[in-house]
């Protein structure tokens, strides 16, 4: 948004919030409690959350920028509200019931306020800005972006009510909407990629081209699980943790993971080496992290992935054990590297 947060005491009032909200929503799943432990967590939660809405809404107020991209982040933080309003009313129906619709269907109204209204949105927003800035294209077009908001933005409240009201012809019609609306984010991500000055990619912007490969995957899985295929009927348990899995796992943690080796170096080296520039011969962004590590990272995940996807869509156990272990340790090269950059001491010749 070009300007400056509007308030940092509100943002770590909210991170101290969701933090302890999240912990004892951990604690309360693991033991299956629905009493007062999750609903101090819920509040918790949306309060963090609140604080961190008013934020982000009162931040767009101040910047002139009436951009898409801007939109769509305005956009999404007011689907996080709705998502963890709407998973406080489910806490509060599991203890004390008071919806007709099960609770299972209201689970996939939930989660998918949260994957696409939440999610799927800001990462649009954010993305569509900084990827084209990352492979140097230059003057891409928007009218793309504009569709996926729309389409988006008509299609997930129709699936939501649908879901609710048990109308199946209302969903199919949703999961349309929405997969053109980010067929056409993707059209606008490959236009950036073709107009590119930047030819050569490096291991952060390669691991997050591999995540919108990714993300093709759950596009196809959720028409397969809505048109209720007969010899699929059996799997559609598995099939669904995979479509779940697709987006969780393979889309958004990829894309976080392949661009926090685009943001992080920077913010740090620029915190650590601001003053010193044009004076000294200093390293740059890309040095203060390992790329064999991030090069190992990025395939032990992609292969951890793919048994991950196989070993739950043919419910082999030993393929899910083994895709555990591939993204446990691809995980761990993460942690190494990230650690590797936020300890960086300063260097220079």
């Amino acid at each position: 948004m070009e300007v400056k947060l509007y308030s940092e005491t509100l943002a770590k009032i909210s991170f101290l919030l969701m933090a302890i909200g999240t912990i004892l929503l951990s604690l309360a799943f693991w033991h299956f409690s629905f009493g007062p432990l999750m609903f101090i967590a819920g509040i918790s939660i949306v309060i963090s959350v609140s604080l961190f809405v008013a934020n982000a809404l009162l931040t767009a107020h101040s910047s002139n920028k009436n951009v898409i991209e801007r939109t769509f982040i305005v956009s999404s933080v007011i689907w996080l509200l709705f998502t963890v309003l709407a998973g406080l009313t489910l806490a509060i129906n599991l203890s004390h019931p008071f919806l007709k619709v099960s609770h299972v269907e209201l689970l996939k109204l939930h989660a998918h306020a949260g994957l696409v209204g939440w999610f799927v949105q800001l990462i649009i927003g954010v993305s569509s800005k900084l990827l084209p800035m990352f492979m140097v294209s230059h003057h891409v077009n928007t009218k793309k972006l504009n569709f996926s908001f729309y389409t988006i933005n008509i299609g997930l409240p129709i699936g939501i009510i649908a879901l609710y009201l048990q109308y199946k012809i209302g969903v199919v019609f949703s999961a349309i909407m929405v997969v053109a609306g980010i067929v056409g984010y993707l059209s606008f991500l490959l236009a950036s990629y073709k107009k590119r000055v930047k030819k050569q990619l490096d291991i952060g912007m390669k691991q997050s081209a591999l995540s919108f490969v990714f993300l093709v995957i759950p596009l196809f899985l959720i028409f397969t699980l809505l048109l209720n295929i007969d010899f699929l009927n059996r799997l559609t348990l598995p099939l669904s943790v995979a479509y779940g899995s697709a987006i969780v796992i393979g889309f958004i943690t990829s894309l976080v993971m392949g661009q926090t080796y685009k943001t992080l170096p920077f913010i740090v080296w620029l915190k650590v080496y601001q003053g010193k520039v044009g004076k000294v011969i200093l390293p740059l962004p890309k040095d203060l992290y390992s790329e064999k590590l991030a090069i190992a990272q990025v395939w032990l995940f992609a292969i951890g992935f793919g048994f991950l996807l196989i070993g739950i869509s043919t419910t082999n156990t030993t393929l899910v054990m083994v895709s555990g272990i591939l993204l446990l340790l691809s995980v761990a090269f993460y942690n190494l590297n990230i650690l590797k950059i936020v300890l960086h001491k300063p260097t220079n010749k």
